[in-house]
């Protein structure tokens, strides 16, 4: 029995190329008009996280209680999922692949379509999970509102790893930047200045891992996603 306010998610997994990925899935709620579904990815181990992280959590909380189904992952060799991490350590002074996240987090997608029968989804990556999620928007009909939370950029993942704020500008997607301003990771200001044209939202007084500004952080994202007019899309 779900209690008023709590949120069921159920254990799952996502056919991936290396293997299943587990998962984490919850429908939006009982007897309800759902809005869009919105995909999760993760910070990557590199970068403190999984899809257990505090942020992750907050977000399906809040993307719940606005009617959203989520599916949240780990990707190939984190925790459960089956596979090897496609990252080294980081900083990396060459160049990141992050074609093996990325392929991790479009499986996951198509999964979340075939739950839902959604032809469109939103996405919300976090940390290196930002990157992914910026690099599916661009490559992905399917994806058709973004939030990137924390992005890493000006050389954490090796040379060339700056989103591409103008391409993801171009796409005409609702899409918001969200940091930290005490972010030690990545600088608030880096960020700002690779996001420019973006909608940037600074959270004060948080971190990589919003310890503190949790909430707020996670309701500039719902409230980006929430605002398309959805219903029509499912």
């Amino acid at each position: 029995m779900v209690g008023r306010g709590e949120i069921l998610e159920r254990m799952t997994t996502v056919s991936a190329p290396d293997g299943p990925l587990e998962a984490l899935w919850q429908g939006g709620g009982v007897g309800v008009t759902h809005r869009r579904p919105v995909l999760l990815c993760p910070p990557h181990p590199r970068l403190g996280g999984s899809m257990d992280s505090a942020v992750l959590a907050e977000l399906v909380w809040q993307l719940a209680r606005r009617r959203h189904p989520t599916l949240r992952f780990n990707y190939a060799g984190v925790s459960a999922s089956q596979g090897s991490l496609a990252l080294p350590w980081l900083p990396s002074a060459d160049a990141v692949d992050l074609g093996p996240l990325v392929d991790d987090a479009r499986a996951a997608l198509r999964q979340l379509q075939e739950s839902t029968g959604a032809r469109e989804v939103a996405i919300v990556g976090v940390s290196v999970g930002a990157i992914v999620a910026a690099r599916l928007l661009l490559e992905d009909d399917a994806v058709a509102a973004a939030a990137l939370v924390a992005p890493p950029v000006r050389g954490v993942l090796g040379p060339g790893d700056a989103l591409d704020a103008a391409a993801l500008a171009a796409t005409g997607a609702p899409l918001v930047v969200v940091i930290g301003e005490d972010d030690r990771s990545v600088a608030a200001a880096d960020v700002r200045a690779v996001c420019a044209g973006l909608s940037v939202v600074a959270i004060p007084g948080a971190d990589h891992g919003f310890v503190r500004g949790l909430s707020a952080a996670a309701a500039a994202v719902v409230t980006t996603l929430s605002a398309v007019d959805d219903d029509d899309d499912l």
